[in-house]
Formats: C-alpha cells, sequence, structure tokens
C-alpha cells in the first residue's frame, strides 16, 4: 500500500479536534446558560462561513441549543448543560457536513466561472468527452457492481484524474453517498489526486484505527472508513484516473481483492484507449 500525504499548501476545510466542555460548576448555575466549544483543525474559509450560515439554523432547531457561532477557536455552542455533553458526535457531523457544502460550492464557481483561461476552457471540454465516452462502455457498469461485490463497499466509481480536477465518470452507490456521473469533487482534498502523483494502490480497512489514515483529512471529511484505489493507465503509460471504492464501515481487503481490482482497471485502461483516442 502506498503512504500519502494531502499538499500541505491547500487549505482544507476545518474538522473538530477537540471539545471544551462547561465545568460542572457553571452547569449547576441557573443564572448562567453553559457553553461548549468545539475546536477546529484550521481556520474555515468564506465557502465554508456561507455554508455554516444556510446550514447553523436548521441544527440549532433540532437540538433546542441557544446559540452556535463562530469564532477565532471555532464554534462555540450555548445551550442546557445536559444537551451540550450529549452533541459531540452530532456536532463532528454537522461541521463534516457543512465542509462537504463548502466544497462543492468551490466546485460551483470554479466551473461557472465566466473568465476562466483557453487552458481551463479546453480541460472542461475533455473532462465532458471524457465522462461521456466512459460512461457509455458497456463494461463499466458491470465492473463497479462486481468491484462493490468483490469488496463489501457499498460505493464504487470511475474517476477522471488530471492536474486540475477530479471528475466522475460512472458511480455505482448503494449509500446514497450523493455524488453522480460528471460531478468533481475538489482535486486536492482527493487521495485519488496523490495517486495520481505516486502511480501506487492505496488500500486500508479501517481509518480510524490506521497509523496513517486516522491523522489523514479525507476520510474524516467525506465519511469513510474503508478504501481501495487503483490507478488506471493509458497504453503508453499516461494517467487516467482511477477506480476506486469506500464504505463508511470497515472491510477487509484482502491480496487477491487487490489482484482482481487492478485486472479491472488494465481493462478500463485498454477499453478507454480505444473509446478515446490519444492526441
Amino acid at each position: 500500500m502506498a503512504t500519502s500525504t494531502p499538499s500541505s499548501e491547500y487549505a482544507w476545510p476545518p474538522a473538530v479536534v477537540g471539545f471544551d466542555m462547561p465545568s460542572p460548576a457553571v452547569a449547576a448555575q441557573e443564572e448562567t446558560t453553559p457553553v461548549m466549544v468545539a475546536f477546529f483543525s484550521g481556520r474555515p474559509d468564506h465557502y465554508w462561513i456561507e455554508a455554516f450560515a444556510t446550514e447553523v439554523r436548521e441544527f440549532k432547531s433540532q437540538h433546542a441549543l441557544a446559540d452556535v457561532r463562530i469564532d477565532a477557536r471555532g464554534l462555540v455552542v450555548t445551550g442546557a448543560a445536559s444537551q451540550l455533553r450529549s452533541l459531540t458526535g452530532q456536532l463532528r457531523d454537522f461541521v463534516h457536513r457543512v465542509s462537504r457544502i463548502s466544497l462543492q460550492r468551490r466546485v460551483l464557481e470554479r466551473t461557472r466561472r465566466k473568465d476562466v483561461s483557453t487552458s481551463a476552457t479546453a480541460e472542461n471540454d475533455a473532462a465532458a468527452r471524457d465522462v461521456d465516452l466512459v460512461a457509455r462502455l458497456p463494461m463499466v457498469a458491470s465492473i463497479l457492481e462486481a468491484v462493490t461485490r468483490e469488496t463489501g463497499m457499498r460505493f464504487a466509481t470511475v474517476a477522471r484524474v488530471s492536474e486540475t480536477r477530479w471528475t466522475a465518470c460512472a458511480v455505482h452507490d448503494t449509500i446514497n453517498f450523493g455524488l453522480r456521473a460528471g460531478q468533481d469533487l475538489v482535486l486536492e482534498t482527493t487521495i485519488c489526486n496523490e495517486i495520481r502523483e505516486h502511480g501506487r494502490i492505496v488500500v486500508f480497512d479501517h481509518a480510524s484505527t490506521h497509523p496513517l489514515f486516522s491523522k489523514h483529512p479525507t476520510p474524516a471529511l467525506y465519511g469513510f472508513e474503508s478504501y481501495l484505489s487503483v490507478p488506471i493507465y493509458r497504453a503508453s503509460g499516461r494517467f487516467f484516473g482511477t477506480l476506486c471504492a469506500v464504505d463508511p464501515e470497515p472491510r477487509t481487503i484482502d491480496k487477491a481483492t487487490m489482484e482482481v481490482f487492478e485486472s479491472f482497471a488494465r481493462a478500463l485502461g485498454e477499453a478507454i484507449d480505444v473509446a478515446i483516442p490519444e492526441p
């Protein structure tokens, strides 16, 4: 398995790294409303702040909280002490959801920007062409179904990965992961982008207990525990993208399964060569 480190240049959406809970003394004072602070891993950007503003009212209402606001440390949550003590899991999920929404906003802004360069326009056209042609390959749907059957993972995709974007060409999804063919993820947040750089398989059974991926922001951001991704290469050796599968639950991936995965990736590379001639 390849080891990898996310780019330090990309400003990742924040995640919750710890909590400061109200002390019992404060909680016992009727005239004082208890406050909990959820500390962030980094400062949120304007995409995150905008997404937070659209989601926070529903979160406050759902949990009957007095207030949830952003400050320099993270989120400051005000409410009854009994609520705050049982809210940590839901608050982590809320922050992850806001982070994913902020990434979608970033993608939309990139694709809708009118002052795109000629190279960006060419890349957009190439991505749209590749997605259309790969989605039409008869073998793709059956391979994705076989991937989920062999691995036990319930989301699988063929992704086109370039130096500037990650795009799903085809998707098999039985867990409502929320990604459809033709949609993008922010490239820098994907492990596939790291595979594009080092060219090796990445696999882990249980991210939360893994020595590397328990600290990697991508599994936490997208909410998966198990992951297997294999690079897809053209006959010329040019990298096209990845065949990958994920699941929010741990899954055991043995060597035989990895070999089957690699054979699928080779077959996809050969089919892509026929469908999409290289320039």
